[in-house]
Formats: structure tokens, C-alpha cells, sequence
């Protein structure tokens, strides 16, 4: 069912090739507390790689045999499900049809275990949730494109932060394209090139071959482009962290959904550390270390002085004695009143 296939040239030289996939959820409440969120999420997936992870998720689509073809008369087994199955999976549409349901769970089982084993990693993702009701919107512009602005300044960090983490033990990376679903941010004025300048100019070893994010449709069928599974894989993964952190679904079918993601959502959130800095969290311990990483910012609210004058590019707050101030937390406690904890959930 799962291809293991592919050579392994980028991780012999130092050298890595990559391409990005990014997706987001714009300004969600969470229902208990009624803070406001932005979630980030960007795929990174090896060039080595690539093919496998599509063929993958193509045949995963294929329910019963889990082996698909271009056409419905190409299939040699007659799953008469080719139509079906053939959709665009979009986490807030997968209780629609079954076909996207059951899809939805064989690629989130694929995350959960196939895509990162321990000798074998075939994509990273890294996602970072906003915490807009701890952030001063004013220091953002005016107008309707301020959570567009903010988008712009935290995708970067996105990007930065996953390349850094991911693959500091490469002398180059290089980046070949960077993909986006279409959407608003397609017309904000820096953010189709600004993310990308910034990005590279930041981290020496970093070569990015292209100078626009290219933005294509989400759903396949339109875009005639297999890139657009890579779209709707990212789309699915922060979809599935977002309803699960933030319980913000009752649909049983998406709760299924979410309870597949919970082992593995536990283990990224478990970053416990000893007074000694010692890293004690299953995470540590788990093949999605430095493979996955879901994180959340700010820790703290902070006041329009602290945004314009503390907060640089990368999302940290330094003191006026130049200290560095990590703001960025890597678990959602949800303290409330009438409210559970997430590791209650689990």
C-alpha cells in the first residue's frame, strides 16, 4: 500500500532540495475562551521524495485497494468509486460525502506513521498558531488588510523557522518553488516576494530558486496540477490540529478525524524540558522530532509598545538588555473557566 521507493542523493551530499506548500486558517474563535486565531502551516517536501508522497496519497484514495489510476476504466479492480473519490479534501468539507471522510482518515494515518519514519523522512511540516487576542492589531496598518499584514510577517517565520529547524545539519538548502492556495493573499503588495527575500537573506546556506510564491487552486480537478494534494494535505493537517486543540467541531465524522491526529498531536505538543534544560518530552523521543513541529505565540499579551519596539522578524521579544525572551510556546492549556485542558482530551 505504502511506497518506500526513492533514493536518497540530497541526504548523502549535505545538500537538500525542497519544495513548500502553505495553507492557513484565518481568524477562528476558539469557543470556550473566545480568542481570536490565525494558524500558519507550510509542507516541506523533499525532492527525492516528492513522488512517493504523491503516489501515496493518490492511492490512498483508492479506499478499498489502495491503488489508484488516472481513470475510472483504467482501474484493473472496477472500484466503480473513481468519481468519488476524485474530490478535493478540504478539512472543513470532509463530513460532506464519504469519499472525503474516509480519505481524510487514510491520509492522517499516512502523517501519523508512513511519512516519518525513523530512517525515513518524506515531508516536515511545521505550523504556527497566532494568538491575535494577545496582539495589538494597530501596530499592523489600518484598514481591511491588517490580518493580511500580520499573515505576511509571521508566514516568514514559518518558513525560517521550519528550514532552520528541520534541516540544520545541511550545508545548502535550496528551495525550487513555494506553492500557496490561491486567496487574499495573492493581491496583498509584498507578500507574493517578501516572504521569500527575507527568508533567504536570512539564513546563509539557503539558495531560493524562485522569486514569486506561486499561488494554484486547492482542488486539483481545477488546476490540473498534482501540487494541489500537497495543498490539501497541509490544509487537512491544520484543520485536524486546529478542531482538535480548540474543540471546535461537533461533527462526528471530523471528531473521528481529529481522534486518529490525537497520538500524534499529543507527542508534538510534549516538549517538557528539566530545570537543567534537558529535553524530557516524548516528543524528543518520537521519530517526528525536528520532523514535525506545531508551535503558538504569543505567550503573553503584548502591548503596542512591545510589538513595535521588542518584536522582530523571527517573533522574539527581547528585553532592553538584549535578552532574548522566547514568546513562543509549544502547548495549548486551555485555563478557563468551564473549560478542559487539552491533555484531558487525550
Amino acid at each position: 500500500m505504502i511506497s518506500d521507493g526513492g533514493k536518497f542523493s540530497t541526504y548523502l551530499n549535505g545538500n537538500i532540495e525542497l519544495e513548500i506548500y502553505s495553507d492557513e486558517i484565518f481568524s477562528s474563535v476558539d469557543p470556550f475562551d473566545n480568542t481570536k486565531w490565525m494558524y500558519l502551516g507550510a509542507l516541506f517536501v523533499p525532492k527525492d521524495c516528492k513522488e512517493d508522497v504523491l503516489t501515496n496519497l493518490k492511492d490512498l484514495r483508492c479506499i478499498k485497494n489502495h491503488h489508484w489510476n488516472v481513470s475510472d476504466s483504467c482501474c484493473p479492480d472496477r472500484c466503480k468509486f473513481h468519481e468519488d473519490n476524485d474530490t478535493e479534501i478540504h478539512f472543513k468539507e470532509i463530513h460532506r460525502s464519504s469519499a472525503r471522510y474516509m480519505i481524510a482518515k487514510n491520509w492522517i494515518n499516512f502523517i501519523n506513521r508512513e511519512a516519518c519514519q525513523k530512517h525515513r523522512k518524506m515531508l516536515y511540516f511545521n505550523i504556527l498558531g497566532i494568538n491575535l487576542s494577545n496582539i495589538d492589531y494597530r501596530e499592523f496598518g489600518s484598514g481591511g488588510k491588517i490580518e493580511l499584514n500580520i499573515y505576511n510577517r509571521f508566514y516568514r517565520t514559518v518558513l525560517m523557522s521550519g528550514l532552520n529547524y528541520f534541516f540544520k545539519d545541511y550545508s545548502n538548502i535550496v528551495v525550487n518553488s513555494i506553492f500557496h492556495d490561491r486567496g487574499s493573499q495573492e493581491y496583498h503588495d509584498f507578500f507574493p516576494w517578501h516572504p521569500i527575500q527575507q527568508t533567504e537573506f536570512a539564513i546563509d546556506k539557503l539558495s531560493i530558486n524562485c522569486d514569486e510564491i506561486k499561488f494554484i487552486d486547492s482542488d486539483h480537478r481545477e488546476s490540473k496540477s498534482d501540487e494541489s494534494q500537497f495543498i490539501q494535505l497541509i490544509d487537512l493537517i491544520l484543520g485536524a490540529t486546529f478542531s482538535t486543540i480548540h474543540n471546535s467541531s461537533n461533527n462526528s465524522r471530523k471528531k473521528e478525524v481529529c481522534e486518529l491526529f490525537k497520538p500524534t498531536l499529543r507527542k508534538l505538543l510534549d516538549r517538557k524540558k528539566s530545570q537543567k534544560g534537558q529535553m524530557i518530552g516524548n516528543y524528543y523521543k518520537s521519530n517526528y522530532y525536528r520532523t514535525y513541529q506545531i508551535s503558538f505565540f504569543p505567550k503573553d499579551k503584548m502591548t503596542p509598545e512591545e510589538v513595535i519596539t521588542y518584536l522582530d522578524l523571527q517573533g522574539n521579544v527581547r528585553t532592553k538588555e538584549k535578552i532574548k525572551v522566547d514568546n513562543f510556546y509549544y502547548s495549548r492549556l486551555i485555563e478557563a473557566k468551564n473549560q478542559q485542558k487539552l491533555d484531558k482530551w487525550f
